[in-house]
């Protein structure tokens, strides 16, 4: 009788052992969910016991703490009996076996007990349950961890669910906004509550990137999410503002980054400054000549959104010619004087563009060519082929340097009419003309000549005459000058000259006198 109840229970244990192979191999995964007790699992003994056991094994993690806790609705009348009432634990493939103490949380009408398997199986030998609700959870962790009794899910069961939004930058949405696209029912298809767990995204910067929110939904203690992510794009490209046709003098070219600098660029995003912008095309940095060139700017935002624009610039000549001379001219009122050809002779004019073709004039004139002595003020334009032109203000100085000038009356002849006449030649024409002028002239004479003995010796000698005008006999002297360049003069030129004159002079004292 003992050989057979020994073979009874060598084929028993032989089953269970095959049993636990093959459905081990179905059941090498964690739970979905946080509960790892499936009460589908539970076979209750067929004793009166009121204890269940696993079917098939609980894929566990070694060294892992795990805590089981029981509602007393689901420990029903074991609930009085508290701490006399365990839960049974087999592990394999060791076959090792122990009980646990339920512990009692009597303010929460619960029980519970922490265990810390070292197999990666374990079957539930013996729990306690009479229930009338089916709040039972076994989940990793300590009692002190627990939150709440949640059913057991299925692994086919889906628990999280997945989603993209994409949003533009310039059409920001609210966290409402985005709940209007999320949508929870009930296994009978009613709608039920969703609620934000986290949002990286209305409490962020809502800048272009990626964010996360999660919305959960709970039904029947089951707590499902849904992960969100929220993709912010930035679709508008920079923009770059036309300056339009720059111009700029050949003369004083500026280099690209200078007319960048002058190029305005703003992004819906990105704090992009004049620096940001790239030179894709150029013909303007190697020109050489005026005219009209291009160069093209590229703008590029953090979301590689771009944009460009062609820039026209133009090459031109605004500079007038230069004007090198003298900003005075100095002449003699005896100098002739001076064309505004001659004028403009003075000076050279040169175009930094046009060179020597340069167009030039007395644009103000106040000289006009005169003699006169003074200051006069003239201006000379200078004009190249663009139009451009500079001026030039000068000073004409007309400076007098002629000295005193004489004229003689009737009665002074010339030296060669003088030279011509002998002495009485002379005093018979003093005679008759001062006769045609009512004057009777006669007697006429030399008194005394200090020339005479002094032709070669500098000085100032005197002639002194005699003669009668009107019957009344006057006297007077002429003053003969040698400079030791003359050689040889002859004293009768000076009678010739100043004797008429003496007489002359002496004519008008008498009739002013008489007057």
């Amino acid at each position: 009788m003992k050989k057979i109840t020994l073979f009874l229970l060598l084929i028993c244990f032989s089953f269970v052992v095959i049993k636990f192979n093959v459905r081990a191999e179905g059941y090498d995964a964690l739970p979905i969910g946080k509960n790892y007790l499936n009460l589908s699992n539970l076979v209750m003994k067929p004793d009166d016991s009121h204890d269940a056991f696993t079917r098939d094994p609980i894929f566990v993690k070694t060294n892992q703490q795990y805590t089981i806790v029981l509602d007393y609705g689901f420990l029903g009348q074991h609930s009085d009996w508290l701490g006399f009432i365990y839960i049974g634990f087999e592990e394999h493939p060791s076959s090792d076996t122990y009980d646990l103490i339920l512990i009692d949380d009597n303010a929460n009408e619960r029980a519970y007990i922490e265990f810390i398997p070292c197999e990666e199986y374990i079957y539930i030998t013996s729990l306690p349950m009479i229930p009338s609700n089916y709040n039972a959870i076994m989940y990793e962790g300590s009692y002190a961890d627990f939150s709440g009794f949640e059913p057991y899910i299925d692994i086919d069961d889906q628990v999280n669910y997945y989603g993209v939004l994409p949003i533009d930058y310039d059409a920001p949405m609210t966290l409402e906004d985005i709940k209007t696209y999320i949508h929870a029912e009930d296994p009978n298809g009613n709608s039920i509550n969703v609620i934000a767990e986290s949002d990286n995204y209305s409490l962020g910067s809502m800048l272009p990137g990626t964010y996360q929110m999660i919305f959960m939904a709970t039904y029947n203690q089951i707590a499902k999410r849904f992960y969100l992510e929220v993709r912010v794009f930035d679709q508008s490209a920079p923009i770059i503002v036309d300056p339009g046709i720059i111009t700029i003098s050949l003369t004083n070219k500026t280099n690209v980054d200078e007319i960048k600098e002058s190029i305005t660029v703003t992004d819906n995003v990105d704090g992009l400054t004049s620096s940001d912008l790239i030179i894709t095309q150029d013909t303007y940095t190697q020109a050489t000549s005026i005219g009209s060139y291009m160069i093209t700017v590229q703008a590029i935002d953090s979301s590689l959104n771009s944009s460009t624009r062609t820039i026209t610039i133009d090459l031109v000549d605004l500079n007038g010619p230069s004007i090198t001379g003298p900003s005075d001219i100095y002449l003699y009122t005896l100098d002739s004087p001076l064309t505004s050809e001659q004028i403009i002779a003075y000076y050279t004019f040169l175009d930094d563009v046009d060179g020597l073709n340069v167009t030039t004039q007395l644009s103000i004139d106040g000289y006009h060519q005169t003699q006169i002595p003074g200051v006069y003020d003239i201006t000379i334009k200078a004009t190249d082929q663009a139009n451009n032109y500079k001026t030039k203000n000068i000073d004409i100085h007309v400076i007098e340097n002629r000295g005193p000038e004489f004229s003689t009356d009737e009665i002074v002849l010339s030296v060669d009419t003088a030279e011509n006449m002998t002495e009485q030649e002379l005093i018979d024409w003093f005679t008759e003309h001062t006769l045609s002028l009512g004057f009777n002239v006669s007697h006429v004479c030399v008194l005394y000549n200090e020339y005479e003995t002094h032709e070669n010796e500098d000085g100032n000698y005197y002639v002194y005459l005699n003669y009668d005008l009107n019957g009344e006999s006057y006297s007077s002297r002429v003053r003969v000058d040698v400079e030791q360049v003359q050689k040889e003069i002859n004293y009768m030129i000076y009678l010739a000259i100043g004797v008429p004159a003496i007489v002359g002079l002496s004519t008008l004292y008498i009739i002013k006198r008489k007057k």
